[in-house]
């Protein structure tokens, strides 16, 4: 439906605006919604949900992207509308996270993979939390290992690793983030692991509101 949506405006030759909105609450909000549905479908909704987020958060040529899920191929720097999309016009800063991703994965291990997001981010940010009490975590020296990074950025980390399978996010127990196959393998030799440097909204919201008073 999306990908018919987007070409709709430029069918006569016309130059059209497409503009997606997409907030990861909303991917958690579905897959709440999915964990009564039963296994095969279940299944079937999570890796569309992750294609989904996959797509939003990447910096590669969207159209690329697209095509490449219908299992076509496409020249993103010579192709036709090659330089339509926000990320081939507009570049995002890519931000190597090796170290830190390493970090991320270890921390699920280390706490036994019982953590959805918000309490994985919490343990990184050493953050106490009824979860982190009751599982004696603030007590672990590990606890508060990514202090000096805001909560934007692990939760970015973590998202991108889900998305390029390193962690899974088991949603029948409601989104409790698991190391995959890949992810063991990563501890082992970790490779670079780049991400789209991830926008802090909530300052971005405060300087506008800013801006507007101002004029």
């Amino acid at each position: 439906s999306y990908y018919q949506e987007t070409g709709r405006a430029g069918r006569d030759g016309g130059e059209g605006e497409c503009v997606a909105f997409y907030d990861y609450k909303d991917i958690e909000k579905l897959e709440k919604f999915l964990a009564s549905k039963p296994v095969a479908e279940r299944e079937v909704g999570l890796q569309l949900l992750n294609e989904v987020a996959a797509y939003a958060e990447t910096s590669m040529s969207r159209r690329k992207f697209l095509l490449h899920y219908f299992g076509e191929e496409f020249d993103e720097i010579n192709g036709a509308g090659a330089n339509m999309d926000d990320n081939m016009r507009n570049p995002k800063k890519l931000v190597d996270v090796t170290d830190d991703a390493k970090i991320a994965i270890e921390i699920v291990k280390k706490t036994n993979q019982k953590l959805k997001l918000t309490d994985l981010i919490n343990v990184l940010e050493g953050k106490e939390s009824s979860i982190t009490k009751s599982l004696d975590l603030d007590k672990k020296e590990f606890f508060g290992i990514g202090k000096n990074q805001k909560d934007y950025y692990w939760k970015s980390i973590i998202r991108q690793l889900i998305v390029n399978d390193y962690l899974s996010k088991d949603i029948e127990t409601y989104g409790v983030i698991k190391v995959t196959e890949k992810g063991e393998k990563y501890l082992l030799a970790p490779v670079k692991f780049e991400i789209a440097e991830d926008v802090d909204y909530k300052k971005l919201r405060h300087i506008m509101i800013k801006n507007n008073s101002s004029n």
